[in-house]
């Protein structure tokens, strides 16, 4: 028997109190309980903003390492996307894109799957990128869901779309660079509306792109040719000097 105390979100059948401590067996514990996201934690009473383990799938997963953001708006936002440098690729296949990359806490993207499995319930998106003079812009999308494989990873986006970057994604203004609804698109699987070539191979690295796009937070690192990041805001990856995506369930 091993003796600990949990709390109150961790209580689980199979344990017995006493006077304030819970008892528990291995065989007895319920893995359930264990955090799907960094919603979960933050409601548990995470404060603190870092890496951590979360557990998005099922009961016996091996966990999944992610950065949560725990200040901002309230905390409890699980970030599936990170750029501080140019030492990460984001020049992947579509394999690459599903599985995710890189490291939580500097160069980062979470896996395809693994950001479809975090949005079956409604979620919220934000956005930021920090330019290289320190200024920090955001966007909020109040509703965030990507598809499964089978769906081609199809992004859906709701409004409103609030925040100092300007909306990029949802509604542009010009038809054939709105991403809701488009499918995700790599240098081996084109799944885009440019019917003459492919976005992601063009632009080097994997996106949700139309034909092609106004955001785009995952093309080639400065010095780069890396072309709208976020248009008309940001039209340039030379002024960026980091991005983050973020997603937080309702």
């Amino acid at each position: 028997m091993k003796k600990c105390r949990t709390h109150k979100k961790r209580l689980t059948s199979g344990m017995s109190d006493e006077a304030g401590w819970r008892y528990y067996s291995d065989n007895d514990y319920v893995f359930s309980a264990m955090p799907k996201d960094c919603n979960e934690l933050c409601e548990e009473g995470q404060a603190t903003t870092g890496v951590y383990d979360i557990y998005p799938y099922s009961t016996l997963t091996i966990p999944i390492s992610v950065y949560c953001d725990m200040t901002t708006k309230g905390g409890g936002w699980t970030a599936i996307q990170k750029r501080v440098d140019g030492s990460v690729s984001f020049d992947r296949n579509w394999t690459e894109y599903i599985n995710g990359f890189g490291s939580p806490e500097q160069n980062f993207w979470v896996g395809n799957d693994i950001i479809h499995q975090l949005t079956k319930e409604k979620s919220s998106l934000y956005v930021s990128i920090t330019l290289q003079n320190g200024t920090t812009l955001y966007e909020m999308y109040d509703g965030f869901s990507v598809s499964n494989e089978a769906g081609k990873y199809q992004l859906f986006l709701e409004g409103p779309a609030t925040g100092t970057l300007g909306d990029s994604m949802l509604d542009t203004g010009y038809g054939n660079d709105d991403l809701s609804g488009m499918s995700f698109t790599t240098p081996d699987r084109d799944n885009d509306r440019w019917s003459d070539n492919n976005c992601a191979a063009y632009w080097k690295g994997g996106w949700w792109f139309n034909w092609c796009h106004q955001a785009y937070l995952n093309g080639e690192w400065s010095p780069g040719y890396w072309y709208r990041p976020w248009y008309p805001t940001i039209e340039w990856g030379t002024s960026v000097k980091g991005t983050t995506m973020m997603i937080r369930r309702h």
